[in-house]
Parts: C-alpha cells; structure tokens; sequence
C-alpha cells in the first residue's frame, strides 16, 4: 500500500506589508538627490497590489519578475533633499484585491527622513526684551535652526559710523552691560557646522524714551549696499579660520572701557564708497 508525503497549507489572512528603501541608506544631507522605492510581492500576477504613497497622488505601479520567478511591484521617486524633507514621514500602503476582487485589503509601512542642514533662519534674541536702559544686563542669544549642532558661532558688532568689530568666537550667548555707547550699535551673530553658515540680519538695542527704532535693515540702508557686500565677504573669511567645535559659554563686557580694550586688536573698518 502507498502512502503519501503529507502536504501541509498555510494561508495567511493578512497581506505582506510593503518595504520601503532608500538609494542612499547612510546619511541624508541637504541638496543630495536620492530614490526612493516602495515595493511589495505580487503573489497573484494577475490581481497585482496597488501600491500608494505620501510622496505623490496616483504613482505609476510597475511589476517586476524576480530571478526566483516570483513578482514584484514597485513604485519610485526622485528627491531633491532640502531642509523640509527633514522629519517627513513617507507612508506607503499596498491593496490587495481578495475574494475575487470583491474585498481589498491593505497593509502599510512608513519611514521618517532625517536630512541634515546647514543652519537656518539665525537671528540674534534679546532678553530682557526691549527697551533696555542704561546699567542694565542684555543677553544676546544667537539663535538658529539645524539638525546638527552648530560647530561655532561668532558675534560681530556694527558702530554706528560704518565700523566693524569682531566679538566673542564660539560662544551662543553674548551679555553684557548696556552704556550710552551702544546707542545706535547693530549686532550681527553667524551659526557655522560642517554644511555652512549663515549670518543673522542686524539687531540695534531699542533704549527707554527713544521714539524711533532703529533695526538692522535701517542701518544697513544707511551703510548702502557696498557695504553690505564688503560686510558679508570679511565675515565670512573671518568666520571660516576661527571657528571650531567648543562647549557653549557665556560672555560678559563690563563697561566701555574694558569693551573698547578687547575689542582693540580686532577691528576691522569698512569704508563706504
């Protein structure tokens, strides 16, 4: 008598769930162009999944056939990273047709993106908030947005007859005593890491009793757009031979005097043409 080998059948109510990958698996970083692909098997090459996405409406499905016979299908996208693809989670979904195309059933994966930057939108805050007056303590906080920590940031201060001097390096809060001498003085504060850096736009105190406000855009009217230029570049080269990857510190200026001193050595003057 024969006998034969039994068979055993798994069915699975569930349908597999998509995988999504990433040309680029290592890190992200902005202005890098990358593919992303979702993909999910086909069992059934004749009643395919329909793969949908986050990434855009109605994406074209293709069906690849893999060297094991089995089938794959596949939808696919190019981007160009900037700073917003930054924490965007792609959702992928894949339906699949059950019950001879009467029911659907879907299974889902997503993957969030971590893009790496260079800082953004810097801007120099000052507590106590404004109006200050004189004697009093004001932190200047250079402020940015990137996904790295900054490698350095750099304070420089405007006069207000068109000279430049070169603060604090590396230090994220600047604070010091307000004296008369500040009155129409802008300061400027630049965020650096290892993808860029970028200046903040001028930031004058505002001083009790004074009526007018007087902003960096003013100022940098005043100066005219050379200057500006002239501005920009010194700091720039300035900014990318000194700084360096330090712990945070907080900076004190005590007093006109002790200001002008240390400021001395590193004054750099631009002149209007």
């Amino acid at each position: 008598m024969e006998t034969c080998d039994p068979l055993q059948i798994k069915v699975k109510d569930s349908p597999p769930r998509p995988r999504i990958n990433i040309s680029n698996p290592g890190d992200l970083k902005e202005a890098e162009s990358v593919t992303v692909t979702c993909s999910a098997p086909a069992p059934c090459p004749h009643s395919p999944p329909k793969l949908t996405w986050t990434l855009q409406q109605d994406p074209p499905n293709t069906m690849e056939e893999n060297p094991d016979r089995t089938f794959t299908t596949k939808i696919q996208k190019t981007l160009n990273l900037t700073d917003q693809h930054d924490g965007f989670t792609i959702t992928c979904s894949a339906s699949y047709p059950v019950n001879e195309g009467k029911d659907v059933k879907t299974a889902e994966e997503t993957k969030t993106l971590h893009v790496s930057y260079a800082p953004k939108d810097v801007t120099v805050v000052v507590s106590p908030a404004d109006p200050v007056s004189v004697g009093s303590v004001v932190n200047l906080t250079c402020s940015c947005r990137g996904i790295r920590a900054a490698d350095g940031f750099a304070w420089l201060m405007m006069m207000s007859d068109g000279r430049l001097h070169t603060m604090e390096d590396n230090t994220q809060l600047y604070a010091f005593e307000v004296t008369n001498s500040d009155r129409g003085r802008s300061y400027f504060c630049g965020c650096s890491n290892v993808l860029g850096l970028q200046l903040s736009k001028g930031r004058a105190l505002i001083f009790e009793g004074d009526h007018e406000t007087v902003d960096g855009h003013l100022i940098l009217k005043m100066l005219g757009i050379i200057m500006l230029v002239s501005t920009l570049v010194i700091f720039e080269c300035w900014f990318r031979s000194r700084c360096s990857s330090k712990p945070e510190k907080v900076s004190t200026r005590r007093g006109k005097d002790a200001a002008e001193a240390d400021y001395v050595n590193r004054v750099v003057e631009l002149q209007t043409s």
